[in-house]
């Protein structure tokens, strides 16, 4: 089966390597997990617990898919199922945070097992058929759930910490499309690389957002 794009191949010390871009794109994201891990001062709310996890979850299984992508002539896609197991488990820490501040809504039980259920059944379909795509729609429903719905339903409610979840989103949107329509701008920048950018650019905007709800509740 043809490749989506062109896998750029490379050698260092002996290794036969691929996916440069994939390596430092992950990478990137990974420092700055480690980066927010590190310097938000962490309150002891079971929002704050929730977002830390996802800082760190999201920080190893990204450090993970860096290796994936670049090893995987000799792991295969069998090489990436840590990173795609780690990256549902942070999307749901993440939406366990932003559940936290709905907790006192009547969906909010539904939306508990909705994010359970989901991201068993299609990480399980992701890992059983050996492809990508299942985690892609699981992040896809996670983020614009949890992250994009809900925390615009709170920022409406005066609850302004939620806006730089839902600009998160704004900006990770697109990653959709140039994953789904395989939207390669240079074989340097291909679709793995530009979503990894933009996931980038939301977890940043995350992290203003975060921060600021642990001075808040430390504060209190």
């Amino acid at each position: 089966m043809k490749p989506p794009f062109e896998i750029i191949e490379f050698s260092f010390a002996g290794l036969h390597l691929q996916e440069p871009g994939a390596l430092i794109s992950n990478w990137l994201i990974t420092a700055f997990s480690i980066y927010a891990y590190k310097s938000i001062n962490w309150s002891n709310s079971p929002a704050s617990s929730a977002f830390k996890k996802f800082y760190l979850v999201l920080a190893i299984s990204t450090f993970l898919s860096g290796f994936g992508h670049v090893l995987f002539q000799y792991f295969g896609v069998f090489g990436k199922y840590p990173a795609w197991i780690l990256a549902v488990t942070s999307g749901y820490y993440i939406s366990t945070g932003i559940l936290y501040y709905w907790r006192s809504h009547k969906s909010y039980k539904l939306l508990k097992y909705f994010l359970i259920t989901k991201s068993i059944v299609l990480l399980s379909l992701s890992l059983l058929n050996q492809t990508f795509v299942f985690i892609a729609i699981d992040s896809i429903l996670t983020y614009l759930l949890y992250c994009g719905y809900l925390a615009g339903r709170m920022w409406a409610k005066n609850n302004l910490d939620m806006q730089y979840f839902v600009y998160g989103i704004l900006v990770l949107i697109p990653s959709a499309f140039i994953f789904l329509m395989n939207i390669n701008l240079h074989k340097y920048l291909n679709r793995d690389d530009l979503s990894h950018l933009l996931m980038l650019i939301c977890i940043i905007l995350f992290y203003y957002g975060v921060r600021k709800m642990n001075l808040r509740y430390l504060n209190k």
